[in-house]
């Protein structure tokens, strides 16, 4: 299991239980999982990095090429889906008839007119 994959493993296990819980086998899930991520993210450095700008030396290179890395590793992650969070109750939940909700929006309304009297 390469270094994506374990991090992608441990966040799931921990951030993802449910989605986590209905893998059937999550060694080789996350192992392949980790491939394709790895993958995406030297692409992207490739992307990110481009070639050899005239008159850059190899240090230079090298240097680019490893900013281009962690930005590509920071992109993918970021934007990859078993990295995002598990949907909960409250993302389904009905707000447009909620009455906490509305008292919360006629306190603040009250706290405005206040506040625009006072001035």
């Amino acid at each position: 299991m390469n270094r994506f994959a374990q991090l992608a493993h441990d966040h799931s296990r921990n951030y993802r239980p449910v989605a986590y819980s209905q893998i059937p086998d999550p060694d080789q899930f996350f192992e392949t999982a980790g491939e394709t991520i790895s993958q995406d993210v030297t692409q992207l450095r490739d992307q990110l990095v481009g070639p050899r700008r005239t008159g850059e030396d190899l240090e230079a290179y090298r240097k680019r090429g490893y900013q281009a890395l962690v930005t590509a590793e920071e992109l993918v992650l970021a934007d990859h889906h078993l990295f995002q969070p598990e949907a909960t109750e409250t993302a389904d939940r009905d707000w447009d008839n909620d009455p906490e909700l509305d008292n919360r929006y006629r306190l603040l309304a009250e706290i405005n007119e206040t506040i625009h009297q006072a001035t």
